[in-house]
């Protein structure tokens, strides 16, 4: 029974949890499954979004990449932070995210590396203006309203170098525990995470299903 196995799981990591002054978090989609939004394997139109979020599909049919780009900003600024999102918040954990749904920052998390970026601005790459994704509604290819360039998310295109991953290691390597929460880190370079942890003698949680649940009830003193 799943529910049985959750309390086992509870009941091994907590002495964990009660020894740790400086955790940390790193999650992936998983943890956002709760508030409506898809894992990496979601599709649009048919293609795998892995697919259509690369620079080459971006600079080869801008017109494409941006109707799936309002398409999922429109079904993912509407999801609110889940009950997983608001325990680590409210506990203060550091968070590591892969996500791009911004969901960590709208619960209250302060230090937090988004290793994706943010799908929700859009950012010039010849001058460097930011500005809010809801400028793609008003454009079919919403281009820069100093320099004109076309702007393209404010995210890490698939294949491409995440963005603050020596201070991330940094961050894990200075905690006493990892929790693993909504991805299975099965990509480079964030499967180094554990190995960092493993050689500093961290100990680490990995919860893959129901963080929702099991946060908060792991995270309550």
């Amino acid at each position: 029974m799943e529910g049985d196995r959750d309390d086992r799981d509870l009941k091994a990591w907590r002495g964990l949890w009660d020894r740790a002054s400086r955790p940390v978090a790193l999650t992936g989609a998983g943890i956002s499954v709760a508030s409506g939004l898809p894992t990496g394997s979601a599709k649009w139109n048919g293609i795998a979004l892995r697919e259509l979020f690369t620079r080459r599909r971006f600079e080869e049919a801008p017109g494409v990449f941006f109707a799936c780009y309002r398409d999922w900003l429109w079904k993912w600024r509407e999801a609110v932070p889940n009950p997983a999102h608001a325990a680590l918040a409210e506990a203060g954990v550091p968070v590591v995210t892969l996500n791009v749904d911004g969901l960590h920052r709208r619960a209250g998390s302060v230090l937090c590396l988004e290793l994706h970026g943010r799908l929700s601005e859009l950012i010039c790459p010849a001058c460097g203006l930011l500005v809010q994704g809801d400028r793609a509604f008003k454009e079919t290819v919403p281009h820069c309203p100093d320099c004109r360039r076309i702007l393209q998310p404010n995210m890490v295109f698939v294949g491409e170098p995440v963005r603050h991953f020596a201070e991330a290691v940094d961050l894990v390597g200075d905690a006493d525990l990892l929790l693993v929460v909504g991805t299975r880190l099965d990509v480079a370079p964030v499967n180094q995470f554990p190995a960092v942890a493993g050689r500093k003698g961290i100990p680490t949680i990995r919860i893959n299903r129901r963080a929702e649940r099991l946060l908060p009830a792991l995270i309550a003193r």
